[in-house]
């Protein structure tokens, strides 16, 4: 169970944990954001790409960016044994809270809120005892020399970036603990083939999941409403929260898996097409940016299930 905790936690984790390090600043540099990435999905499949990264040393980059790039890595390295070590108090904290429902709604969400102030009273401790043992054991300082939590290089490369990280990752994934804990409760997951790709597969959700606003099961929660439209087409938008700082995207595709529209937070938030398109078949795909800001399609719903004739869609993300 702590392995499979671990799996869901690390990579939410190192996600928070890009936009909250402060390590870059002792070297006059910001840490990446994730604007700066590209943007848009090919519609080609062609796995190497998803892989590629800048190479060190191409031209235009910095040794301030190479420096913050570096110390992000060296925060990510001591994250691991942190994490390792708050998962068996956190079991027995999620053990004490009990099962969450089949369908999380309102009250649920509030139900996990009052829970955090009992996780930061049994996640903080354990980091600030962990940590600076760890550090000095793995700079082989010597014993006269402590490491202390106080410490105002310590707060702010490891202690302050790390909490800030943990905490929300934790919340955001309530219920994915409590199902591994308690036993899920959960309808099973229903995985869809990428429309017009190969091998990616896309978590199947439903009209019901939207419109009543369920957290999904990557912690995500959307919120869908319906609007007259002109008959014959059909309008696709995007909203997002104001403290959700992370790229999402909504594409449409046809039954054969060719693009119809898609509408992103960082550029077009609508778009139009003819319903026609749409009569045998079609997909909403929506999108999101993962770890190091990578682009990645993660829900899709059939468009027939929206009856789309005439319709326009609001898909507000109010969280992830």
């Amino acid at each position: 169970m702590e392995a499979r905790i671990l799996n869901v936690l690390f990579p939410t984790i190192l996600q928070g944990l890009q936009l909250t390090h402060q390590a870059a600043d002792q070297f006059g540099a910001r840490p990446q954001q994730a604007h700066l990435l590209p943007m848009r999905p090919r519609m080609e499949h062609r796995p190497v790409e998803y892989q590629q990264h800048q190479q060190p040393f191409e031209p235009g980059w910095t040794f301030a960016q190479l420096a913050a790039d570096r110390s992000f890595m060296d925060v990510a390295a001591v994250l691991m044994p942190v994490v390792q070590a708050i998962i068996p108090p956190l079991v027995e904290q999620l053990l004490s809270f009990g099962p969450a429902k089949a369908d999380t709604d309102q009250n649920e969400e509030d139900r996990f809120l009052q829970f955090v102030p009992q996780l930061l009273g049994t996640v903080t401790p354990i980091m600030m005892q962990v940590l600076p043992g760890l550090l000095q054991s793995m700079h082989g300082m010597r014993a006269e020399h402590p490491v202390r939590v106080t410490d105002r290089e310590l707060n702010q490369r490891y202690f302050g970036p790390i909490v800030q990280a943990t905490l929300p990752a934790i919340v955001s994934q309530l219920p994915e603990l409590l199902a591994m804990v308690h036993g899920d409760q959960r309808a099973p997951v229903r995985y869809e083939p990428m429309p017009g790709r190969g091998p990616i597969q896309l978590m199947r959700i439903s009209r019901n999941d939207l419109v009543n606003a369920h957290r999904l099961r990557d912690g995500d929660v959307l919120h869908l409403t319906e609007t007259p439209a002109q008959p014959g087409t059909t309008e696709i938008r995007i909203t997002t929260a104001p403290h959700t700082m992370w790229w999402k995207g909504v594409q449409v595709t046809d039954e054969t898996g060719r693009q119809l529209c898609f509408v992103e937070t960082d550029g077009d938030r609508y778009a139009v097409f003819e319903s026609r398109a749409v009569q045998s078949g079609g997909s909403i795909v929506l999108w999101k940016a993962r770890m190091f800001g990578e682009h990645a399609p993660m829900y899709v719903i059939p468009i027939g299930d929206l009856t789309p004739d005439g319709k326009c869609f609001d898909l507000h993300w109010a969280a992830d």
